[in-house]
């Protein structure tokens, strides 16, 4: 409890200790604590737990405030603790070899907006203002990253653009985005009871969504066949919808979502399944963000895609904007400067353009 408490802490991780022999019964021993301050990994050797099933308790309770069940044929799960505080993924044995395990993703009580993360950082104030009049102008928007690095505060900043008469709709796993818009509805997945009924997945949210009368669609993590519906939101009725994808840079993350489709519809070609994904995305933009390891996390590239020629076989995209570290601090800290690549993106502009916001040529020139 004192460590969800502590604002300065963003992760607590709880290991397994692994196994003994004990007059010849296996027992699990005492777990082990860490917790990640600034993007860092520490240990924390005044929190422990007496023992493996004092931690296995934790997990039973977790579980059950969530209507979870946590035993040898659901060992493993992930739950939002009481309050949206924290949330929690565990898993327990025959799963887990060493013992039981616990992580809880710790949410600050404050909406991050736009202007935080550049003040930490993250972000460049130029780049802000073009991704501002980007989302204010309805282009539709990829952010891609790896685990941890920031994409769904990201996320949660741009929304901060999306005017006060628009109607958005999320739909998440687990309830972690908080978005600075005004009109928002909440979707959320179940998983199935224990009897295996009543699952409701990703792709059936998604599609229901769309008949619900949303401005925009913003998916929290698009990681299987509801990709396929989300493109088709950016393409139709819904532009300017938002989501995020795991990826380690933004071409892998066109190559995800391919995949992705894939899943929807086994029979498209892989030629048609591009040509989807560049029609959806054309006039959109690719946000990748990075934890890197001095902890921070910061937008490292932002990519801008355009309509596929007739007969191409690759999505055309051009890179805006690039992080350049160029070395380390005396504090172990990367230091780095933002560069605009020299390339005025023309669909995007057209997009700002017509819907009245800001267009500056300037922001694709120098640093």
């Amino acid at each position: 409890q004192g460590l969800l408490e502590d604002p300065g802490i963003t992760e607590i991780i709880v290991n397994g200790g692994g196994v003994t022999m004990d007059a010849g019964v296996a027992r699990y021993l005492e777990p082990h604590v860490f917790v990640e301050r600034a993007g860092r990994l520490e240990p924390c050797p005044y929190v422990r737990f007496d023992d493996a099933d004092h931690l296995r308790r934790i997990i039973d309770k977790i579980a059950e405030q969530a209507g979870m069940r946590c035993d040898e044929a659901h060992a493993m799960g992930c739950a939002m603790l009481p309050g949206g505080k924290a949330r929690a993924t565990y898993i327990v044995p025959p799963l887990a070899p060493d013992g039981p395990a616990l992580n809880l993703r710790l949410f600050g009580d404050d909406v991050m907006s736009i202007e935080d993360l550049t003040a930490r950082g993250a972000l460049s104030p130029v780049m802000a203002e073009f991704l501002g009049s980007a989302v204010r102008a309805r282009c539709p928007v990829i952010i891609s990253g790896g685990t941890g690095s920031g994409k769904t505060t990201m996320l949660g900043a741009l929304s901060g653009f999306i005017p006060d008469d628009e109607r958005v709709l999320t739909i998440e796993d687990t309830p972690e985005l908080r978005l600075r818009a005004a009109h928002v509805e909440r979707m959320q997945t179940r998983e199935a009871n224990t009897e295996g009924e009543g699952a409701v997945g990703m792709r059936e949210l998604v599609a229901l969504s769309l008949r619900r009368r949303p401005d925009r669609i913003i998916v929290g993590e698009c990681r299987g066949a509801e990709a396929y519906e989300m493109l088709q939101a950016m393409q139709t009725d819904h532009p300017g919808s938002m989501t995020t994808v795991h990826a380690n840079d933004p071409g892998n993350a066109l190559s995800r979502l391919r995949t992705m489709v894939g899943y929807a519809n086994a029979d498209m070609g892989r030629d048609v399944i591009v040509q989807q994904i560049a029609e959806s995305l054309a006039g959109g933009l690719i946000v990748h963000v990075e934890r890197m390891r001095d902890g921070g996390r910061r937008v490292t590239s932002v990519v801008a895609v355009d309509q596929m020629p007739e007969g191409a076989a690759i999505i055309p995209r051009a890179e805006l904007f690039r992080f350049e570290p160029s070395g380390t601090d005396a504090f172990g800290r990367i230091v780095g400067a933002w560069r605009a690549c020299g390339v005025q993106p023309q669909r995007i502009k057209q997009r700002m353009l017509a819907a009245g916001v800001r267009f500056d040529p300037s922001w694709f020139f120098g640093s």
